[in-house]
C-alpha cells in the first residue's frame, strides 16, 4: 500500500451530538455544562500535521461541522487507504457504525480510532466490526508508524508497540508505545487542515475567531474520577517557553484573536508561566487567552501577570464546598485553598469559572446545600454543574463495574440524559438520580437569575458581538433551567 492515503475524520454524531472531540477522554458539552460550547478537533490536528511533516498525504473531514450524511462521507473517504477517528465513550457505538459503513463501501480501508476509553477498553472495542486497529495512549507517532508500515506493505505493522487489533479472532494488546519525552519535537498543529468558512462557538470566548492549543500533556493528581493520566500520564511534560512563544506568534499571524489553552492543569511550572506571560508582553502580542488550573497551582502574582499578558478567564475543578467529599475522590485540595484562589481571581479582575461536580461518594442533602452556599460565597463569574460520571480508566469506573458489571465497557448509558443523570449514581450516594437532576436545575436557576448577577452582566457587555455571545449562551442556559434542553 505505497503512498497510503489517510483521511482523519470527525464524524457526525446523532446522540453525542456536542461532544468535544479536541480531548482525548471526550468532553460532553451538550448544554448541560456549558452552553452550546464548540471546540476545533485540536488533537487531530496533531496527528495530520504530524503525517504532513512526515511526508504523507493526509486530509481532515469535519463532517459533523460541514453535516454531512454518511453517503457523502462514503464518497469522501472513497479515496483514501485509512481512516483515524478519535472516539470516546459517549461516541463509541456510534463512531464504529459509522466506520463500518465506510468498510461496507471500500472492504479494504483501514479504520483507526484513538483516545481514552479505548485505551482503557482496546478488547470491548475491537468488538465493533467498523473498528480494525486500536492506538492506545498518544497518538501522533503511533499512527505515523502504522502509515509508514502500511506503505512498506506486508505485517510489519502488528508488531508496532501501542496497538490492539485482532487476528485469527482473537485481540492482541501489543506493549506501551513510549510517551513522547519532549513535546518540542510536535510540530506546531497545521490549522489549515480546519474547514474553512467555519466557526466554533465558545460562549466564555471574549474575541471571535478563537483557536485551542496545548503546552503541556499529563496531570500528576490522584482523582478518583479523571480518565487524562490513563492516556497522558501522571508526570507533566511542558513545552518549553519559546515553544509556546512560536505557537501564540503563528496563531496570531493567522487572525485568531483568543486561545483556550486545553492543559489538563497550565500553571503547575510557575518558572514557564511567568516567562511566557512575559514573552507575551516583550513582544507585543494582541492575544487574550483562557486557561484552566488547579487550586493550589496558582497565586496571586501568577494571576496579576496572566491578566496582563491578556489571560481574561481562569478555569478551576472546584467541584464541592465540603471537604469530606474532595477527600473521597483524592481531589488533593482543600475548600480554603479553593475560597483563597477565587478571592485572589476576584481582586485582580479576572473572570473565573467554577465546575462543580455533584453525587460524588457520600453525597446527601445536606451536602448539596452546602456546596451551593459555597459557590453563592466564592462568587465565580460563571458556574456549572455536571453529575460524578464514571469513564473507563478511572478508579469509580472499576469500583462502579465490581459492584454492576451489567455496565459493560460504559458505551450503553443513556446519552441523553448523561451529565444530567449519568449512571448507576446509587452506587455512589443514596440520592435518586431525579434529585441530583433536580438540584442542577435549581442551582442554575438561582445562580444566573439573581438580579445583582444579571446586572453585573450587563456591565461587562463591550460591544454587540459580545452581547450577542452572550445573548446565545443565556438562551441556551435557560432552556436547560426550564428542561428543554
Amino acid at each position: 500500500m505505497s503512498n497510503t492515503r489517510t483521511l482523519i475524520l470527525i464524524p457526525p454524531s446523532k446522540f453525542a451530538k456536542n461532544v468535544a472531540r479536541d480531548l482525548v477522554y471526550g468532553c460532553w458539552c451538550k448544554g448541560k455544562r456549558i452552553a452550546g460550547i464548540q471546540f476545533p478537533p485540536l488533537s487531530l490536528i496533531s496527528v495530520a500535521t504530524v503525517l504532513k511533516k512526515d511526508g504523507k498525504k493526509v486530509e481532515l473531514l469535519d463532517a459533523a461541522a460541514e453535516e454531512l450524511s454518511i453517503e457523502d462521507i462514503q464518497k469522501r473517504a472513497g479515496d483514501f487507504d485509512i481512516v483515524v477517528m478519535l472516539t470516546s465513550t459517549m461516541t463509541l457505538n456510534e463512531d464504529a457504525a459509522v466506520l463500518g459503513a465506510l468498510k461496507q463501501a471500500k472492504a479494504e480501508l483501514k479504520t483507526i480510532v484513538f483516545g481514552g476509553h479505548v485505551t482503557a477498553e482496546p478488547e470491548s472495542t475491537l468488538e465493533r466490526p467498523g473498528i480494525d486497529i486500536v492506538v492506545r495512549m498518544e497518538a501522533e507517532h503511533i499512527v505515523r508508524d502504522l502509515v509508514r508500515a502500511f506503505d512498506d506493505g506486508g505485517g510489519a505493522w502488528k508488531k508496532i508497540h501501542g496497538i490492539a487489533f485482532k487476528e485469527n479472532g482473537k485481540v492482541k494488546v501489543n506493549a506501551d508505545y513510549p510517551l513522547i519525552a519532549d513535546l518540542n519535537e510536535l510540530p506546531i498543529p497545521d490549522r489549515t487542515f480546519l474547514p474553512k468558512g467555519i466557526d466554533y462557538f465558545n460562549p466564555i470566548v471574549k474575541k471571535m475567531p478563537y483557536t485551542t492549543m496545548f503546552t503541556s500533556r499529563g496531570c500528576p493528581g490522584k482523582c478518583t474520577f479523571c480518565s487524562s493520566p490513563t492516556f497522558y500520564g501522571r508526570k507533566i511534560r511542558y513545552r518549553s517557553a519559546e515553544s509556546v512563544l512560536a505557537e501564540i506568534e503563528e496563531i496570531a499571524g493567522l487572525g485568531y484573536k483568543e486561545i483556550f489553552f486545553r492543559d489538563e492543569i497550565f500553571t503547575v511550572s510557575k518558572k514557564r508561566v511567568y516567562a511566557v506571560c512575559k514573552g507575551i508582553l516583550k513582544r507585543e502580542i494582541k492575544i487574550s487567552w483562557i486557561c484552566s488550573s488547579r487550586i493550589g497551582a496558582v497565586d496571586y502574582e501568577m494571576i496579576r501577570i496572566m491578566k496582563k499578558a491578556g489571560c481574561h478567564m481562569l478555569r478551576l475543578g472546584v467541584e464541592t464546598g465540603v471537604q469530606d467529599l474532595l477527600d473521597n475522590v483524592r481531589k488533593g485540595i482543600t475548600v480554603e485553598q479553593t475560597r483563597k484562589t477565587l478571592k485572589w481571581a476576584n481582586r485582580v479582575g479576572i473572570d473565573t469559572h467554577a465546575h462543580m461536580m455533584i453525587g460524588m461518594p457520600g453525597e446527601t442533602k445536606d451536602t448539596l446545600k452546602e456546596t451551593f452556599r459555597f459557590v453563592i460565597d466564592i462568587d465565580p463569574t460563571i458556574v456549572t454543574f455536571g453529575i460524578c460520571t464514571p469513564y473507563p480508566g478511572t478508579q469509580l469506573f472499576d469500583e462502579l463495574k465490581s459492584a454492576h458489571p451489567e455496565i459493560g465497557d460504559g458505551t450503553q448509558s443513556d446519552l441523553s440524559t448523561l451529565h444530567t443523570k449519568s449512571f448507576y449514581n446509587v452506587h455512589f450516594t443514596s440520592l435518586t438520580e431525579e434529585e441530583l437532576q433536580k438540584f442542577i436545575r435549581l442551582a442554575y436557576r438561582k445562580f444566573y437569575l439573581r438580579p445583582d448577577y444579571i446586572l453585573k452582566w450587563l456591565f461587562k457587555i463591550g460591544d454587540l458581538s459580545e452581547l450577542m455571545r452572550v445573548s446565545l449562551a443565556a438562551t441556551q442556559v435557560l432552556s436547560f433551567i426550564r428542561g428543554k434542553d
